[in-house]
């Protein structure tokens, strides 16, 4: 399903390539797990998995169910756009003044 840019969410991501090749089991041994309450909104219904710590961590400890953009909820859509905007902003200051300041 297109978004309103016509792009497909995965579209031009190299995400899926670097899933472990047991990922289909991986999804469904944590929804026997952890059913299908999403981690984010505590709400019923998730169906997608998501990594709870973003990156490449593919254990079972680290993937929880939640909202897919295509629900209502769109949990994954709103913690993915919060992990990307965080991972924009600086770690730290330089130092030293501002140059507006001096």
């Amino acid at each position: 399903m297109p978004t309103r840019l016509g792009r497909t969410p995965w579209e031009g991501s190299n995400r899926r390539g670097r899933l472990p090749d047991d990922w289909a089991w991986r999804c469904r041994e944590t929804f026997r797990v952890h059913g299908t309450i999403c981690h984010w909104c505590n709400a019923p219904g998730a169906d997608e998995i998501d990594h709870v710590k973003r990156g490449d961590d593919h254990r079972l400890e680290n993937l929880r169910p939640i909202h897919s953009w295509r629900t209502p909820q769109r949990c994954h859509v709103a913690k993915t756009a919060i992990e990307a905007n965080a991972a924009r902003v600086p770690l730290h200051r330089p130092k030293g003044k501002h140059p507006g300041l001096m």
